[in-house]
């Protein structure tokens, strides 16, 4: 009875310690991307009839911006379009672009967040900026090592912006692009 008292337990010491077989890891399909996962567009959660876009271009107008006379979207102002260097005057004439693009999040870690903070991101301020709809379409979905805006003396900055909004939300970058972030930043802002 001690003997196989002994054995029993030096088999449930061996089957505890022995090395189990991992099994492979499979690398679960990413979610595909769908603008609606970061919420509804442009809100008005202080119900001022005053959305996301019109409430941005108001505060980054240089001069008092004139409304629609519905008086809930912005038709004229003066904004720096930083992405050209050019100056605007016609709300419509520009897009009000995600310095980190959507659809670059979500490949970056956005497919795991909450719901309440895909949407925070889509409209957050400090990563949204009025710029001309022609640049913000050539930019698309993508980061700075893919596209750089058109006005060299911008393209530092929109780099550190670019960086600080992705560490902030705690985006993913493999370690080939932070290093190749890094250099980028290096050349475009003399560090």
């Amino acid at each position: 009875m001690r003997r196989l008292l002994s054995l029993l337990l030096l088999s449930l010491t061996l089957l505890t310690c022995a090395p189990v077989a991992q099994a492979p890891q499979s690398v679960a399909p990413a979610l595909p991307y769908e603008r609606a996962a970061f919420g509804s567009g442009w809100t008005d959660p202080d119900g001022d009839c005053l959305d996301t876009r019109a409430e941005l271009l108001a505060d980054l107008s240089t001069v008092p911006v004139r409304l629609a006379p519905s008086g809930c979207s912005v038709r004229h102002g003066r904004w720096f379009a930083p992405y050209t260097g050019q100056v605007v005057t016609e709300a419509g004439d520009l897009d009000i672009d995600h310095i980190v693009p959507l659809r670059y999040a979500w490949g970056h870690g956005a497919a795991s967040w909450s719901a309440q903070k895909r949407a925070r991101f889509a409209r957050d301020p400090v990563n949204l900026l009025p710029v001309s709809a022609s640049a913000n379409r050539s930019k698309g979905a993508r980061g700075p090592l893919d596209w750089l805006p058109p006005d060299p003396g911008f393209r530092c900055q929109y780099v550190l912006r670019f960086r600080r909004i992705a560490a902030s939300y705690g985006l993913v970058q493999s370690a080939a692009e932070e290093r190749e972030l890094v250099a980028l930043t290096g050349r475009l802002c003399g560090a």
